[in-house]
């Protein structure tokens, strides 16, 4: 027995000479590792592989444009639309709003014309069938490809990352860029290449330019090194990437500042700091929980207690996980994707248990043993998964799927009332599902009068009694979706609407016959119906330089490339001349 090269803290790792077995444990025998590299293994991992990108591909592209956008899905494509110019947006939707404008940026030239909705969620099942492959090469990179091939298939059938991965979200591109800050963390770890830190931190920075929430995870790397005091020789090389993820997200507030949106932003930040709690302490482990698979966790959490799995590698994946569930169970905005990231990881502990055979006096039980778990764990994930991509949504959580009858509410409008109609909604989401769709103003009801406790894009309606009798709204509309999440104003709408005589002209129902959105059209008093209606002032829209825009990501982009190049270009032997070790491990090399 000699200390192996890939003991990161250089004291409690042996493994035997010659190549690791499938789990790097340390006293699996070497015929293990001839099983890896068999043409059986390779055809076994490909097969599975091959299966994850299909499955995968089919959860995700399948019928997106089934169902219309939710809220945050259309301002998502309204901030690209109006970064492109578009003028159906540019006097409604600002540019720049509460998070960084990569994904915006990567989506605006499908939003050049016209008033197109499903399009860019193929460039968001594109970043979530990315982060599938690059689950695999990460299970490469830390074990073997087998466990790589597992782990991508448990991700690729998960309910959780499909569904998201449908949809306009920033959570996407930015899991898609954190995995491969995992990626290159582990390299590091495991070839002892400090540059690859410094890759690591580009990732991470273009994770953050996706979305601000992913900087978290410059936490998680460093907890890792401080249980993996090797790695911080030579210390510049951590150091650095800590800089250049630092650097790079600060790219988003200097790059707004430069464009003229720096005081758009302010508000914004002001407002995410003062946010009130919307879920209790028990969101993520049963909303997110159970998206994820309960049984997924049990293996992916009963894998860590078999022997010789909690090593270094259980350690940087546990970080990955533990440091961001821990900052949002805390914080007090608790949003259903908020977790996405942590996915990965989690597959990749349960590929990890999955790829091993379970303990057993005879070999051959404990290889079916784990194939039937394996099977199990697959398909109480892909059967939920298949149930969420057929059925017809009706209301849900926000960000979980689109919003039912919203874009037929949308299009009604933009077809049959004059440009100039006022629409007065429960709250924000279907206000921003009917601009976007018609380009008509609309306001939502549940809208706080109090600076702190409102979205800045956002105008209240001080007075709504006073707003219908002069004439200032035409319209209100009640929906199924802000009427659950909301009673108080559900109810009020209603009661507004019939206050001022409101007739039925749009009622969008389910598949059920259940009513989904309803549009009255209300009456103003009588004295107020004999003078031209009061118009409501709409505070103009500055946007920001878009060329700034676009260069400075462009920027940010290639900086990262750059260090991610720099790292995988540089020399394969050691300042000795030694051979580094490879990177992948075990299965082909």
């Amino acid at each position: 027995m000699r200390m192996g090269s890939n003991a990161v803290d250089g004291t409690f790792l042996l493994r035997p000479k010659g190549p690791s077995p499938v789990a790097a444990a340390v006293s699996s025998p070497p015929r293990a590792a001839a099983a890896l590299n068999s043409p059986r293994s390779r055809h076994v991992e490909s097969a599975v592989l091959a299966a994850a990108v299909a499955v995968g591909a089919v959860l995700r592209f399948v019928n997106l444009g089934g169902i219309g956008l939710n809220s945050d899905e259309a301002v998502y494509a309204a901030q690209s639309a109006s970064l492109a110019g578009n003028p159906h947006f540019t006097s409604m939707f600002p540019v720049v709003r509460a998070h960084p404008l990569l994904m915006q940026v990567t989506l605006s030239p499908f939003y050049l014309h016209g008033v197109p909705d499903s399009a860019g969620r193929y460039v968001g099942a594109a970043f979530g069938l990315g982060t599938v492959v690059l689950v695999y090469i990460l299970g490469r990179v830390l074990y073997d490809g087998r466990t790589g091939a597992v782990a991508a298939l448990l991700l690729a059938v998960m309910p959780y990352h499909m569904t998201i991965s449908r949809e306009i979200m920033l959570d996407g591109p930015m899991t898609f860029f954190s995995t491969g800050s995992l990626i290159c963390l582990a390299v590091a770890a495991r070839t002892s290449r400090g540059r690859w830190l410094i890759a690591a931190g580009g990732c991470l920075g273009l994770a953050a330019l996706s979305k601000e929430t992913a900087i978290i995870l410059l936490g998680s790397g460093f907890v890792f090194l401080a249980l993996s005091s090797r790695q911080w020789r030579p210390v510049r090389f951590p150091l650095l990437g800590a800089a250049l993820a630092v650097l790079l997200a600060l790219s988003y507030p200097m790059l707004t500042a430069l464009a003229g949106g720096s005081r758009t932003s302010d508000s914004y930040l002001l407002w995410q700091l003062s946010r009130t709690p919307n879920h209790s302490l028990t969101f993520y482990l049963t909303s997110v929980g159970s998206s994820v698979g309960y049984f997924l966790l049990a293996v992916a959490a009963g894998g860590l207690f078999r022997r010789g799995a909690f090593d270094w590698r259980a350690t940087l994946l546990l970080s990955w996980i533990v440091v961001p569930f821990v900052f949002f169970e805390v914080w007090p905005v608790k949003g259903f994707s908020y977790l996405l990231l942590c996915t990965p990881a989690v597959a990749l502990l349960a590929g990890r248990a999955l790829a091993r055979p379970l303990p057993s006096a005879r070999p051959i039980v404990g290889r079916v043993a784990v194939v039937a778990v394996a099977v199990l764990c697959a398909a109480s994930l892909l059967v939920p998964a298949v149930r969420d991509l057929t059925r017809q949504p009706t209301a849900g959580l926000a960000g979980a799927s689109g919003t039912p009858g919203g874009r037929e509410t949308g299009r009604w409008v933009a077809a049959n009332l004059p440009a100039d109609a006022r629409l007065l909604t429960i709250g924000p989401s279907m206000a921003n599902l009917i601009e976007y769709y018609s380009g008509r103003v609309a306001d939502g009801l549940s809208v706080s009068p109090n600076p702190l406790h409102r979205n800045p894009s956002y105008q209240p309606v001080r007075n709504a009694d006073a707003a219908l009798r002069t004439g200032q709204f035409q319209y209100v509309v009640w929906d199924t979706y802000s009427a659950r999440r909301s009673t108080y104003f559900g109810n009020r709408a209603v009661t507004l609407a019939e206050r001022f005589d409101g007739r039925p002209v749009f009622v969008q129902r389910d598949h059920n016959g259940a009513r989904l959105v309803v549009v009255y059209k209300v009456t103003p008093s009588a004295s107020a119906a004999a003078r031209p209606p009061a118009q409501a002032t709409q505070p103009a829209i500055r946007q920001p330089n878009r060329l700034v825009l676009y260069l400075g990501y462009a920027a940010a982009i290639l900086v990262a490339l750059a260090s991610i190049g720099w790292a995988a270009l540089s020399g394969r032997r050691g300042p000795t001349g030694r051979r580094r070790r490879p990177i992948f491990r075990g299965g082909r090399r």
